[in-house]
């Protein structure tokens, strides 16, 4: 038997596509005995749990919706953090202006010889940054020689004590009370000569 082969070349032989083949389907066995158990949602009716996902799906259009316009914030009434910055600085500058002009109004009413040279004393306190004003102010009085019309606060005047000596013995009242609550003793110091009216 002979059999003609013939020599073909290699770009002429057909190519055969791989064949698709289907993955096997695993079945699982059931014992016998036992009943299978339902699946979640395999006694529902199908109409029920087409209606409950059309449901479904509208509440998340709408949530989405909503989630849209709540991030499309409108940016006219609002500043950037840089003008914020800004006016908080402007503000923080003024109120300290506001402050440093009431307590110079505070210093130069406790001290009236201030209000003559205040303008040297702005001049002066700035060499002072960190310090009370009431104490830069009297440092400034003291080094002008302005400080002589404020009294200074020294010791208590030359007047204390009592004027009268106290009395040694018993007060009128002392011998009253004496008499109306323990008359034995009052009789005995009468009689001893203690009680001198």
């Amino acid at each position: 038997m002979e059999t003609d082969v013939k020599n073909t070349p290699v770009s002429e032989e057909k190519v055969v596509a791989p064949v698709e083949t289907q993955p096997e389907i695993i079945t699982k066995e059931v014992p016998t005995g036992e009943a299978p158990q339902p699946q979640a949602g395999e006694k529902t009716d199908s109409a029920l749990l087409l209606k409950s996902l059309q449901e479904e799906r509208d509440r998340r259009r709408e949530l989405e919706v909503q989630l849209q316009e709540l991030s499309q914030v409108p940016t006219d009434n609002y500043m950037s953090d840089d003008e914020v910055s800004s006016k908080v600085n402007a503000l923080q500058k003024r109120l300290d202006s506001l402050e440093e002009e009431k307590s110079t109004l505070e210093v130069t009413a406790k001290y009236p010889a201030l209000k003559d040279n205040l303008d040297a004393f702005n001049e002066y306190k700035k060499e002072y940054p960190r310090h009370k004003l009431e104490n830069v102010a009297k440092l400034f009085l003291s080094e002008n020689d302005l400080l002589d019309s404020i009294p200074r606060k020294g010791l208590e005047p030359v007047n204390g004590g009592q004027r009268q000596a106290p009395q040694a013995g018993m007060t009128v009242e002392d011998v009253k009370t004496l008499r109306e609550t323990n008359f034995k003793k009052y009789s005995k110091m009468l009689q001893e000569g203690k009680i001198n009216i």
